[in-house]
């Protein structure tokens, strides 16, 4: 008996320590499992991240692309503005160049006018009527012959036309047109002095 109870201390140890790694390990089994449990949402979020992180770079990646097409656009707009001054200048040139033409134009027009007005005041009127006609017809008519085959000068008033002169006249209006080869019927001016025909 007594040898029993000298051997059971020693006996005691290994069993003790079975049970306390029996024990160790279960407390590291739960631990284990714990910590699992724990780590899986993390892990979740973790991955949940990563995803988030392609997203967001997938979207810059698109904003980058978006940026130089906006950039391109904004390059082929300002290429547009240039050509447009560049046009608005040439513009602005053949405007200057046409307003000058014009003002030439109309200085020659005017000295032209007043040619014409000295040319008629040298005495371009028209010849005055013979006082030998007593019918009212020919006292109307503007000038009359003189002698046969003769012509006179008449100078065109407004409203004439070479119709209205061959009728005071007493002339034909191929007579007229044929004594005034350089006259235009179609534009007479007032104070031109054409020629009539005797009848």
């Amino acid at each position: 008996m007594e040898d029993d109870v000298n051997q059971s201390p020693s006996n005691m140890v290994p069993v003790a320590l079975a049970v306390f790694g029996i024990v160790l390990g279960g407390a590291g089994l739960y631990f284990g499992l714990t910590a699992n449990q724990r780590l899986n949402p993390i892990h979740e979020s973790v991955e949940a991240g990563s995803s988030s992180s392609a997203r967001i770079e997938k979207q810059i990646s698109g904003f980058d692309t978006q940026i130089a097409e906006l950039a391109a656009q904004a390059s082929e707009q300002s290429k547009t503005i240039s050509r447009l001054r560049v046009y608005s200048s040439q513009g602005e040139q053949a405007v200057k160049k046409l307003a000058a033409e014009l003002n030439a134009n109309r200085e020659q027009i005017v000295k032209t006018a007043e040619k014409l007005n000295e040319f008629a005041a040298a005495g371009f009127r028209a010849a005055p009527a013979p006082k030998a006609a007593t019918s009212p017809a020919s006292a109307q008519a503007p000038s009359a012959p003189a002698t046969p085959g003769a012509t006179t000068t008449y100078t065109i008033v407004s409203g004439d036309t070479f119709g209205k002169i061959a009728t005071k006249a007493g002339v034909s209006v191929q007579a007229i047109i044929d004594a005034n080869p350089d006259a235009d019927p179609r534009r007479l001016s007032i104070g031109q002095a054409i020629h009539i025909p005797a009848q």
